[in-house]
Parts: structure tokens; C-alpha cells; sequence
């Protein structure tokens, strides 16, 4: 059975990635690089009175078990019926599949079908807000509002004074400096990405129909999933504040040059035990001695909380 491994982009709010090693009628999908969740979500043969006659099913996500290479396999409660052993049989091949593939994480974006929603002035690129893998896996959500995430919200740059004027956290202010840009009737369009990261504009919501087709420059879209580019001072440092909190996740994109993953590299210094956890998902690492200092810096406040429990 062919075996398929590639990865996605966690998005809207923008949380690392995916890893997914497929076997066609099943998944396992790692959020660490380290520990695996096995899922069966395939059509099974069903018998109706007649022994001759069966009809298919689609049976929901089956969790088969959790998977690490020091604990190996946790199984999951099946409920037995008549497609058990089939199960049993799916689960088997895409166990095999991880411990065979599971140490070539990270593997390849996949999700080339980006929704990104629009500047309302420009009609660029603005902010990510979901991809996609497939065409036919695209489609029209009602809700276009960018989100930077509970966590950002609670944990973002806690002590703003912009934020501490308007009363809201920085991570709401965030949000309304994204969303405004986007306007009171937002749009949003699906791109392809090909392999020099240029885009062809594809269906979108509230888009003039001008748009369907057009190609823009790799420069148009924001390297760092959300525009940058702001003409206002207070603008652009708390975006460039939030790029820096986020450079922990940041850097599992696998399209960074490599000034600009150093420079993240740099940043995620500062989030020690997030970029612990998220280490093994880097596709590259340029400054060694950065992510080693950070590394070990999480190891020792993980040995003191221990300790002091």
C-alpha cells in the first residue's frame, strides 16, 4: 500500500503544524515530531440480509491508538462488530507505516491552496487564514476575521501601554489593527502557490470577479503569514512584537531564507521551552548555538520545577 507523508499548517490562529504520515484509508499525525495519533477514516463493506448484496458506510475518525518510538504502541478501545478485523488490518499497516517513516519528520508542505484575506485598499494579501492540500478540499467560510489566538490575547506583551490606553490586550489590539485593515465587509481569496511561491488567484468571497486568475509575485505575500508593512510606527512594532513572540512556531515554515530564519532564531531564544518542544518539527536550523542554549535553558527550568514539586 502506498504510504504518503507531508504536512500542513495549523492556521487561524496560526499554531505550528501538522505532520501526517497517510496510508490512504488512515492517519497518523504528529503536532511534536515525537508523539503519534493513529486514525482510521475509511468506507467499509456493510452486509444487508442478503449475503450477496453490501452497501458502504463512511465511518467517522476511528482512533486506533498513540504512538512514540520509547513507548511504542497505546492502544484505543474498539467497540467489536462485524468490520473489527478489517480495522485491525487498516491499523496494523499504518502502525507499520510510522515506525518506518516517523524519524523523516518534518516532512514536505502539502497545503499549496492558501485563503488569505484582503487588504481592502490594495486587494494583496493581508493575513493568512486557512489552506488546503487539494482543490477540491477548498472552500467559502463565512467567518473572515484573522484571529491571533487565546494564548496571544492572555499572554502577548501583557504590560503595552497602547493596549493598557484602549483597555483591551495587546492581542486584541492586534486583532482590530488586522481586521480593520481588511475592512467592515472583508474578502478573502483562495491562491496556488507553485513552486517559486508565486500565487494564481482562485475562487474567493467578495472578491471582484477581475480577481479569479491573476498572478501575483511571491514578494506579495507576507512571509511571516501576516503583512508587516504598516506606515504607522506603533503599527509595526506590536506586528514586529508579534512575529518575535510567535518565532517559536514560526520557524517550522520550511520556506524561510535564511536571514530571516536566523533573525527568528534569535527571538525564539527568549521562549526556551517552546522551542524545546517544537525542535524537532525545524526543517533547518542556521545559529546552532542559539537553539542549543535554548534547549538547555528548558531542560534546567523543567529539572527545577520537577524538583520543587
Amino acid at each position: 500500500m502506498p504510504v504518503s507523508c507531508y504536512s500542513q499548517r495549523i492556521l487561524n490562529p496560526f499554531r505550528g503544524v501538522m505532520n501526517i504520515i497517510s496510508t490512504g484509508g488512515a492517519d497518523a499525525v504528529t503536532i511534536d515530531g515525537v508523539n503519534w495519533s493513529l486514525y482510521i477514516h475509511d468506507k467499509f463493506d456493510c452486509p444487508t440480509n442478503d449475503p450477496e448484496e453490501f452497501f458502504q458506510i463512511d465511518m467517522p475518525d476511528i482512533r486506533f491508538g498513540e504512538w512514540n518510538r520509547k513507548s511504542g504502541l497505546k492502544r484505543s478501545p474498539l467497540i467489536a462488530s462485524y468490520h473489527y478485523n478489517e480495522i485491525q488490518a487498516i491499523g496494523h499497516v499504518l502502525l507499520e507505516a510510522v515506525q518506518n517513516y516517523a524519524d523523516l519528520c518534518p516532512f514536505p508542505f502539502a497545503d499549496k491552496y492558501e485563503l488569505w484575506l484582503l487588504d481592502k485598499n490594495s486587494h494583496e494579501p493581508l493575513a493568512l487564514l486557512d489552506s488546503a492540500c487539494n482543490e477540491h478540499d477548498i472552500h467559502s467560510p463565512h467567518n473572515l476575521i484573522w484571529e491571533a489566538g487565546l494564548r496571544c490575547k492572555q499572554e502577548f506583551l501583557k504590560e503595552h501601554p497602547l493596549a493598557d490606553r484602549h483597555n483591551i490586550s495587546a492581542g486584541e489590539l492586534l486583532n482590530q489593527f488586522i481586521n480593520q485593515r481588511a475592512g467592515k465587509n472583508p474578502s478573502a481569496q483562495w491562491f496556488y502557490r507553485d513552486r517559486f511561491e508565486n500565487g494564481k488567484g482562485l475562487i474567493g468571497i467578495n472578491i471582484n470577479p477581475r480577481l479569479h486568475g491573476r498572478e501575483l509575485s511571491s514578494r506579495l505575500f507576507p512571509k511571516m503569514l501576516v503583512q508587516d508593512q504598516w506606515q504607522d510606527e506603533t503599527k509595526d512594532l506590536l506586528v514586529d512584537s508579534f512575529i518575535n513572540w510567535l518565532s517559536p512556531y514560526l520557524l517550522v515554515l520550511d520556506f524561510l531564507r535564511d536571514r530571516q530564519r536566523e533573525m527568528l532564531e534569535i527571538a525564539a531564544r527568549n521562549h526556551a521551552l517552546l522551542v524545546d518542544r517544537m525542535y524537532p518539527l525545524y526543517p533547518k536550523v542556521i545559529n546552532q548555538q542559539v537553539m542549543n542554549a535554548a534547549r538547555v535553558e528548558a531542560m534546567m527550568r523543567r529539572s527545577v520545577e520537577k524538583n520543587s514539586t
